[in-house]
């Protein structure tokens, strides 16, 4: 169960505060599939990085299965993070010199894993799972973006979390493909019972979800 309690989040930009979330409670279910949407600029990034504990609250609080992530250390957070989810974001972040294997794997290696050939075995069996079975040794400048998403989701997946977290995964690509990376997501979703938060500017894309909730001005303005 993911939990936010009051979370809020500022920033200090040039002698300004500026205030992006404003006291933001949530609740989501181990397995659920919700997305977070709004206009640009509600804090719907913002909550994500705070849910996924790439950040921490300005005050508040982030509990995942009652455990408070947004008060621990920088390691304990970086640890809990590779552990137990899957992250996905609208930039690819793959390491260019790496091939598609290898980028899939580094999480594990992160991980710390001993065991080098099964490591590799589950990141080529990741990257099946996304349709990039034949892929396993091209590099990132040699596949196209939908393909390089692709990648990414492979990475996410390779640690074997319980939840994926999605800030906007189809922003950078066409209508077709970015539809095409959103039903694999749904699909590994079922298949793996995770729980999946998808955060998304697109309505369509919102109403695939079990549970919507909509950001407005650093605020939760309605949830179905």
């Amino acid at each position: 169960m993911i939990e936010a309690r009051d979370v809020r989040k500022a920033y200090q930009m040039g002698g300004v505060t500026l205030e992006v979330l404003k006291g933001v409670s949530l609740r989501i279910d181990r397995g659920g599939f919700v997305a977070i949407t709004g206009p640009s600029g509600a804090g719907k990034s913002t909550l994500l990085h705070l849910l996924a504990a790439l950040d921490t609250p300005t005050s508040g609080t982030v509990l995942w299965n009652g455990q408070a992530v947004s008060s621990v250390s920088d390691a304990k957070r970086a640890a809990f993070r590779n552990e137990r989810l899957g992250i996905v974001f609208q930039f690819y972040h793959l390491l260019p010199e790496l091939s598609a294997l290898e980028n899939v794997a580094l999480p594990g290696w992160v991980r710390g894993s001993r065991d080098g050939r099964q490591l590799r075995e589950r990141a080529a069996e990741c990257l099946a799972q996304v349709g990039l079975g034949a892929r396993l040794r091209h590099r990132p400048r040699e596949l196209s973006g939908g393909e390089q998403q692709r990648v990414a989701i492979a990475r996410a997946l390779v640690n074997q979390p319980e939840w994926l977290l999605c800030d906007e995964p189809t922003g950078n690509l066409d209508s077709k493909t970015g539809a095409e990376v959103i039903d694999l997501l749904v699909g590994l979703r079922r298949r793996r019972d995770l729980g999946l938060v998808l955060v998304t500017h697109e309505a369509k894309l919102a109403e695939l979800a079990e549970r919507i909730i909509t950001l407005e001005d650093g605020r939760i303005g309605g949830a179905t």
